[in-house]
């Protein structure tokens, strides 16, 4: 084994905007649902004030997908770069947060015990990629975005939440727009390297055009 740093499948779900973990942030299930909650607060305050309120409150339409079967990616799929997961298209509307939730684990063992636990010398990660939606192009495979490395032999599945925002990654989220989708990508590098992604779930967060 090396030192550090491998479909989308029928399986996968859109998860539906009234689901109950949902329910407890306050999205709206749709877009006519945010203007309602709209007109009837601009019935007793400013419309400023309204907006400013409904943004504080990430009051947000939200579209998520989501992975629930186990697949194994190993050094023969590197080049390949199979998504594990792609989000439904990016709606009209500002693009306020990305969420990604992974579980996985790599193969449970290597020759460098002294990493046990560890995130040095793992060669099972994760990657985002960026399919636009004009030309059907790819971005990711040459200017890659990580985004989780696996605990260095590791046999339980492990919980990775990435979080892009506005505020926090404007690169990234200027550079998507209306149309484009994104895909997680699991990898191993090195034979005798597996990435076991177990579930996984992709959720897309804009402000509705009030």
């Amino acid at each position: 084994m090396g030192s550090s740093p491998s479909t989308i499948s029928q399986d996968v779900t859109t998860m539906s905007s009234d689901s109950s973990s949902q329910a407890q942030h306050h999205h709206p299930r749709n877009l006519a649902e945010a203007v309602e909650t709209y007109n009837i607060l601009r019935h007793l305050l400013p419309a400023e004030l309204v907006l400013d309120i409904l943004a504080l409150a990430k009051y947000w339409l939200e579209t998520a997908v989501m992975r629930g079967d186990v697949f194994t990616y190993d050094d023969v799929n590197y080049a390949k770069r199979q998504p594990y997961l792609t989000s439904e298209p990016i709606p009209e509307g500002r693009l306020e947060e990305i969420r990604i939730d992974i579980w996985s684990h790599d193969q449970g063992w290597s020759s460098y015990r002294e990493s046990y636990g560890t995130y040095e010398n793992s060669w099972t990660w994760f990657e985002l990629e960026i399919e636009k939606f004009e030309d059907r192009t790819v971005i990711g495979k040459t200017d890659s975005i990580r985004l989780a490395t696996n605990v260095h032999a590791q046999k339980e599945a492990q919980h990775h939440q990435i979080v892009f925002s506005r505020q926090n990654n404007v690169t990234l989220m200027q550079a998507l727009e209306t149309g484009d989708r994104v895909s997680i990508i699991p990898l191993a590098r090195f034979p005798g390297w597996r990435n076991t992604v177990e579930r996984a779930s992709i959720q897309i967060c804009t402000a509705p055009i009030l």
